[in-house]
């Protein structure tokens, strides 16, 4: 049997409003996200642990902040395990991409002091990191359209993201296998 579909406003760029579809129950219930999608239960765990390690950063990031191409004018109503479980189903993502993802954006506050990660950004950060683990590191991914449209942002909006991200990171998108288990850990 079907969920029912419901329509979720998402911020989107400054003039605009972009609505997407998540089916279920959006974790109403009980409903954690990730048993929802009917995922395997290692990437249940993997899921439901980056949601925390994103809400804990999110919520680290709660300080005066330039704002930033990621940064949305209000916190999207999604939590980061709703948010994640959506992005892992239907970016259809390795598990190693959920890894990297967290990697990448490591690397680039690392990297740029006065980028805040934060409950205004967290989601879009997310979502673009995903993005380029998987089309980096996946043998299939799909086009920036799809991305935009399971990530609740335009197409233009989509591209923009990926450039920034990718200017932020320096392109350095390759992570050691040592790196890469210290942040599976």
């Amino acid at each position: 049997e079907a969920s029912p579909v419901k329509t979720v406003p998402v911020e989107a760029a400054p003039d605009e409003q972009v609505f997407v579809s998540m089916t279920g129950g959006g974790g109403e219930g009980g409903d954690t996200g990730a048993e929802a999608e009917g995922c395997s239960s290692e990437r249940q765990q993997l899921i439901v642990a980056l949601a925390k390690v994103y809400s804990h950063l999110a919520n680290l990031g709660q300080r005066r902040q330039k704002c930033t191409a990621f940064h949305s004018r209000s916190v999207p109503r999604w939590t980061m395990l709703q948010y994640l479980s959506r992005i892992a189903t239907y970016f259809h993502c390795s598990d190693q991409c959920l890894v990297l993802s967290l990697v990448y954006i490591d690397r680039i506050v690392k990297m740029h002091p006065d980028f805040v990660v934060s409950t205004f950004s967290v989601h879009r950060v997310l979502m673009t990191s995903v993005m380029v683990a998987a089309k980096f590191w996946d043998d299939i991914f799909y086009s920036n359209e799809h991305y935009a449209k399971v990530g609740g942002v335009t197409t233009r909006e989509c591209c923009m993201l990926e450039a920034q991200f990718c200017k932020l990171i320096d392109w350095r998108l390759h992570v050691l296998p040592d790196e890469y288990s210290t942040y599976l850990q």
